[in-house]
């Protein structure tokens, strides 16, 4: 099997992409998607079409880089004037900025 294109989009549902393949046969699919799926073509030329009709649709060729997640911001103990413990116990009652 030869990999033809590749296409992906990021949706609500996650993240599609679709592959457009020949096979040793001369067979032409695309498969994939959120809810994987397979769809069968007679010519390239159906193959070439459907591809282009995606493009439209808001489909980019190759892979979609996905979102980084934030980098957590490194909080580090303040220099204070309290006596370690007292700064200790303070630091422990700040909110945490890492979501649970």
């Amino acid at each position: 099997m030869q990999t033809l294109a590749i296409v992906s989009k990021s949706t609500k549902q996650g993240l599609s992409v679709w592959r457009f393949v020949v096979t040793e046969n001369g067979e032409y699919f695309a498969f994939g998607g959120v809810k994987p799926a397979c769809k069968a073509f007679a010519t390239i030329d159906q193959l070439r079409s459907c591809y282009k009709s995606w493009i439209k649709y808001g489909y980019e060729p190759g892979l979609v880089p996905t979102k980084k997640a934030p980098t957590p911001v490194k909080r580090t103990v303040p220099t204070s004037k309290l006596p370690e413990d007292l700064a200790a116990d303070l630091w422990a009652l700040e909110p945490s900025t890492v979501a649970a």
